[in-house]
Order: C-alpha cells, then sequence, then structure tokens
C-alpha cells in the first residue's frame, strides 16, 4: 500500500478495502430519482440514440443504476449515512431554487451550509464517495484521503462542487418540453498537457434539470505516486489523455460534461 493510494483490488470496498459484506452503491441517489419519478419503471438511455439502447428500469432500485465497483455494509450504511442523508436535504433546497427561477448554486448562501459546517462537510463527502466509486468502476487506485474525507474520519476537503443547470437538458426541453430525467458523467480525467499524466478527476450528477459538477485535483505528491507506484493506471489515464488529444472534445462535449475553459471554484 502506498502512502496515498492503495492498490485496487477487485472484490473490495471502495471506500476502505475491505472484501466482507459488500454492496451496490447508487451512481444517482434513489431517493433523489424517487423525487423526480416516484415509484414507475423507466427507460434508461440517450437522446438520440436507438431505441434497442434502451433499458428498462424496474423502479430506482433497478441494478442498472448501480455501480460496478461496491461497497461493505458499514461504510454504505453507518459511516456514509451522514452524507447521504445531507445530501438529500441540500438537493431539496436546490431543487426549490431552481423551481422558483432562482440560480440553484444560491444552495450555499443557505445558513446551513456554512463554510467548515457539518452540513456543509457532509454534502462534500457524498460526491467524494461518488468519485471513489466511478474510480473504482476503472481499476484505479483507492485515494486514501479521498476515501478517508467521504467516511468522515478527516475534515480537509479535497472535492470542488458547482450547482448548475443541466446543459442536455435545456437542449432536449426544446424539442420535448418539460420531461423526467437523470444522467451521470462517468469519470473523465485531466491530463498533464506535457506527461499526460491525471491531474484531476472530474464527474456530473444530474436529476431533472438540476445538475451538479463535481471534481478532485491532484497534489504533486499524488501524481508522483500514481507515476511511480500505480503503473498500470498511470498509463490508462495517459491512454485517455492522449485519445482527447487526438480526438478534441467538440463544444457540445464540453457543455454536456460541464467542463470549461476555467474549472469552477471550491465552494
Amino acid at each position: 500500500m502506498g502512502l496515498l493510494f492503495a492498490a485496487f483490488r477487485e472484490g473490495s470496498c471502495s471506500l476502505c478495502g475491505s472484501t466482507q459484506n459488500l454492496t451496490g452503491e447508487h451512481k444517482i441517489k434513489a431517493s433523489a430519482l424517487r423525487s423526480e419519478f416516484g415509484p414507475d419503471s423507466m427507460m434508461i438511455g440517450r437522446f438520440g440514440e436507438p431505441n434497442e439502447n434502451m433499458k428498462l428500469a424496474q423502479g430506482v432500485k433497478s441494478e442498472i443504476f448501480h455501480f460496478a465497483s461496491q461497497l461493505c455494509a458499514p461504510c454504505n450504511n453507518s459511516r456514509s449515512q451522514a452524507a447521504d442523508r445531507e445530501f438529500d436535504r441540500f438537493h431539496t433546497i436546490a431543487r426549490d431554487l431552481m423551481a422558483k427561477g432562482e440560480d440553484p448554486n444560491h444552495v450555499f448562501n443557505n445558513a446551513r451550509y456554512a463554510v467548515t459546517s457539518e452540513a456543509y462537510l457532509n454534502v462534500f463527502r457524498y460526491f467524494a464517495k461518488l468519485l471513489c466509486c466511478h474510480l473504482a468502476d476503472v481499476g484505479a487506485p483507492r485515494p486514501v484521503h479521498m476515501s478517508r474525507f467521504a467516511l468522515g474520519q478527516v475534515n480537509t476537503n479535497c472535492v470542488w462542487l458547482d450547482v448548475n443547470h443541466d446543459w442536455t437538458y435545456q437542449q432536449t426541453s426544446v424539442e420535448f418540453g418539460p420531461h423526467k430525467y437523470a444522467a451521470h458523467g462517468g469519470l473523465a480525467i485531466y491530463g498533464d498537457a506535457k506527461t499526460g499524466g491525471a491531474n484531476a478527476f472530474h464527474s456530473t450528477l444530474t436529476v431533472g434539470s438540476l445538475r451538479y459538477v463535481f471534481y478532485s485535483r491532484l497534489n504533486w505528491f499524488e501524481r508522483l505516486e500514481l507515476r511511480l507506484a500505480h503503473r498500470n493506471f498511470y498509463e490508462f489515464c495517459r491512454e485517455q489523455v492522449q485519445k482527447s488529444i487526438d480526438r478534441p472534445l467538440s463544444q457540445e462535449d464540453y457543455l454536456r460534461l460541464g467542463l470549461t475553459a476555467k474549472q469552477p471554484t471550491e465552494k
């Protein structure tokens, strides 16, 4: 085990590394899906894809919504429960702001989310958990600080978050009108222009028209450890970065992923 990353082990918890009592974790929280879709079944896919690419989800607990990686029962329940519950509160407030025509990012103006408050940190812990799961899904070594932060074992926040209107929803609503929509952005890798090594990990979460853009930067020591101690993942990241150089993202791709020339600042 390295100082800053723990080697990936298939069949282990994405947050603590345990191999006991593993459970599934939602890419999009069941409570958020339920608030948007209700208990009904739904079709999962992307606008513009042929119907044969659509998948039927029998309600919000469907396996379709789960990460391939897993969490142990203690991490998925007691250890991350406060963060899960705080996200529900945070999402409700942001959703209400958007329904009133206000900027959903003003959720951070709510007194409950004063910087460094427990509620504030728990929101970021929730997104740290999602990033750890996205990383585990591609066989990445487990980021020790991020996983400990997600579990409430340390208080130094390593995640940046922006709350805004989902660009894809805005485009499709022109054609379809108001509709029920949810999506996640998978894992995007920011790479160093010279070496191609990863220097940040990014994702998005969308429920309805409300989108969360979140990412975590790597410090120089973390980048060094990835290069020296986790070479397979380091080379995987370099390959992904090279692909983006060979075939640059379109402006639509940037907007869809919540990527801009200037990254959002930490709240």
